[in-house]
C-alpha cells in the first residue's frame, strides 16, 4: 500500500520502543516480534481460550499473582497464536520464563496497573485501525474508477505492492495480475459470484510469506474491492454478449438454403457490416463446445469469454445452439496453426480442466463464404471429441478423414461380424485385415503395400488371398470403400491402447 507500514501496522518490537508497551519489562521476547491486531483483558483464565490470533493478552493483578495460572495462561495464548502475555510484577521463577521461552510466546511484566496498560493499548490500536479504515475507502475509490477486469486487479496488486492475484472458477485461473505465485505464499481467498447466478469465482491473494503485508489487511483490501471486480466481470461479460451477436445470428444462419455463396453475403450484408465482416478478408472461425458426455454448465459462457481473452481480446465469443463460436482476422496463410497454437498454451489445460474442445477452420488461398469456415470449425471441434478434453484441432489436419468422425463404430462392427462370420472367427482375422487395409492405403499396389509392411510380395498376396476365401469381396469395386471401413475399424479396436 501507499503509506508508510507502520501506520498500519503494529508489532510488539514497535510498541516496546516507542509505543504503549515501552514501560513494561521484557521476561522473554521471541525472535519475530509479533504482530499486534487487538488486546484482552483477562481476568479468568478461560477467558484465553477465546481470544484471536495475534492479541496481546494482559492478565489481571489477580490473575498474575500466581505462577501456575501464568503458566496455564501461556500455554492458552500459545493456543491461541496470541502475540504476548503481559502479567503484573516482575518477580516470576526461572521455570515460567523458561516455559515462553520453549513455547515461543512472548512474557511482559508491568509493574503499573494492568487494566490501565491494556486500555492504553486499546487505543493505540483503534488509531491504527482508523488509519486502515480510511485507507481502505481511498483503496476502494481507487479501483472503483477502473472499467475492465485485467485494470482491476492490476489496481488492487499495485495496493498491495505487486501481490499475485487471481480470479478462479472451479480451480482454472481466467484472470491475473501481480507476482507469479509460490509455493511458499499465503492464500488469502474469498468469493466473488453474481447473486442467483451458478457462477462464482475465486478471487485470490497470494502473498509472500517474506512479505510485510498484514493478512487481515490483505484480506480487508480484498473485501472492499470485490464489488469493482464483480461490476468489471459482468460489465466485461455484458459488452461481450452485445459485441457477440451479430456472430451468433450467423451461427443460426448457417442452415439457410442460400447459406453459401455471393448469394448468402448479399442477403445478409447488413448483419455482416455489423459483424465487421469486409469483402477479400479471410478469416479463422473457431468453435468451442463441451465433450460427448458433459453437460451445458451454468454460467460457462462468462468463464470462457474470459479464458478467450487470453488468445484474443477483439473477438468476441457467441453462446449458440451446440457450443461457442468466435471469428479471428486471418493474417496470413499461418494464421490457423498460430491460433491453434495459442488456444493449446494459454487455454490447453483450462479446456481440459472444464472438459471442452476446440476446434478451427483451415486457411484458405482466397477468402472462403463465411458460412465454410463456420462449418469447418464445427466439424473439426465435433472430431475432436472422439481425442477427449482440452484437444484442439484444425480442420486443415483432417480433411475428409474428419467424416470418420461421424460413423457409428459400434455398427461397423456389428457389420462386419454379421457379413464376415467366417473372417471374424478367424484367428488370424487382425493379420488379415491389415494386410487388406494396406493393401486399399495403397491404391491396390501389392509391391508398395509389401513395402509398406516389410514384407515379401509373396507372403501379402498370400494373405490377400486368404481374405479373399474367407469372403471379403476383395474384387468387388462398389464394395472396396466398405471394406476398407471395416478392415480399419476392426483392426483400430483390436489394436492395444
Amino acid at each position: 500500500m501507499r503509506k508508510p507500514k507502520n501506520e498500519t501496522r503494529l508489532d510488539v518490537a514497535g510498541l516496546l520502543a516507542h509505543g504503549s508497551l515501552r514501560g513494561t519489562t521484557p521476561l522473554y521476547l521471541t525472535p519475530s516480534g509479533g504482530l499486534v491486531e487487538s488486546v484482552v483483558l483477562v481476568s479468568q483464565l478461560e477467558a484465553i481460550r477465546e481470544v484471536r490470533p495475534n492479541t496481546v493478552v494482559v492478565l489481571s493483578s489477580e490473575m498474575g499473582s500466581g505462577g501456575w495460572l501464568v503458566s496455564a495462561a501461556l500455554r492458552h495464548a500459545w493456543e491461541r497464536r496470541a502475540s504476548a502475555v503481559v502479567v503484573a510484577g516482575s518477580d516470576y521463577a526461572n521455570a515460567t520464563v523458561g516455559l515462553a521461552e520453549r513455547l515461543g510466546v512472548t512474557l511482559l511484566a508491568t509493574d503499573g496497573d494492568p487494566a490501565a496498560l491494556a486500555l492504553a493499548l486499546a487505543a493505540e490500536i483503534g488509531a491504527a485501525l482508523s488509519v486502515v479504515d480510511a485507507e481502505l475507502v481511498r483503496v476502494a475509490k481507487t479501483v472503483a474508477k477502473d472499467a475492465n477486469l485485467a485494470d482491476v486487479l492490476k489496481t488492487i496488486s499495485r495496493e498491495l505492492d505487486g501481490v499475485g492475484l487471481s480470479l478462479e472458477y472451479d480451480g482454472v485461473e481466467v484472470a491475473s495480475a501481480g507476482m507469479p505465485a509460490r509455493e511458499a505464499d499465503e492464500v488469502i481467498t474469498m468469493e466473488v459470484g453474481e447473486a442467483n447466478s451458478a457462477v462464482h469465482f475465486d478471487f485470490t491473494a497470494r502473498v509472500p510469506a517474506s512479505g510485510v503485508q498484514n493478512s487481515r489487511l490483505v484480506q480487508s483490501i480484498l473485501e472492499v474491492s470485490a464489488p469493482a471486480v464483480k461490476a468489471a466481470w459482468l460489465l466485461e461479460d455484458i459488452l461481450s454478449t452485445a459485441q457477440a451477436v451479430p456472430t451468433a445470428a450467423i451461427a443460426a444462419l448457417d442452415a439457410d438454403p442460400d447459406s453459401s455463396g455471393a448469394r448468402f453475403e448479399e442477403k445478409h450484408r447488413y448483419l455482416l457490416n455489423q459483424l465487421g465482416w469486409r469483402d477479400g478478408l479471410p478469416y479463422i472461425a473457431v468453435f468451442f463446445r463441451g465433450g460427448p458426455e458433459q453437460d451445458h454448465r451454468p454460467g460457462l459462457t462468462a468463464v470462457l469469454r474470459l479464458l478467450w481473452r487470453k488468445v484474443a481480446v477483439r473477438s468476441p465469443l457467441a453462446e449458440v445452439r451446440d457450443g461457442w463460436l468466435t471469428l479471428v482476422p486471418a493474417d496470413d496463410q499461418d494464421a490457423s496453426t498460430k491460433i491453434g497454437k495459442r488456444i493449446r498454451t494459454r487455454l490447453g489445460p483450462a479446456l481440459a480442466e472444464l472438459g471442452l474442445v476446440a476446434g478451427l477452420s483451415r486457411c484458405h488461398e482466397e477468402a472462403p463464404p463465411l458460412t465454410v469456415i463456420v462449418r469447418e470449425a464445427r466439424l473439426a471441434s465435433e472430431t475432436a471429441r472422439s481425442t477427449g478434453p482440452g484437444t484442439v484441432l484444425s480442420f486443415g489436419s483432417l480433411g475428409v478423414a474428419a467424416a470418420m468422425t461421424f460413423l457409428d463404430m459400434d455398427s461397423v462392427a456389428m457389420v462386419a461380424e454379421l457379413a464376415l462370420p467366417r473372417l471374424m472367427a478367424s484367428p488370424d482375422r487382425d493379420v488379415i485385415l491389415t494386410a487388406v487395409a494396406v493393401f486399399l492405403d495403397h491404391r491396390g499396389s501389392v509391391s508398395l503395400a509389401a513395402k509398406s509392411l516389410n514384407l515379401h510380395r509373396n507372403t501379402l498376396q498370400a494373405r490377400l488371398n486368404r481374405a479373399r476365401d474367407l469372403g471379403v469381396p476383395l474384387d468387388v469395386p462398389s464394395e472396396l470403400l466398405s471394406v476398407h471401413l471395416i478392415s480399419k475399424v476392426v483392426v483400430g479396436r483390436s489394436m492395444p491402447n
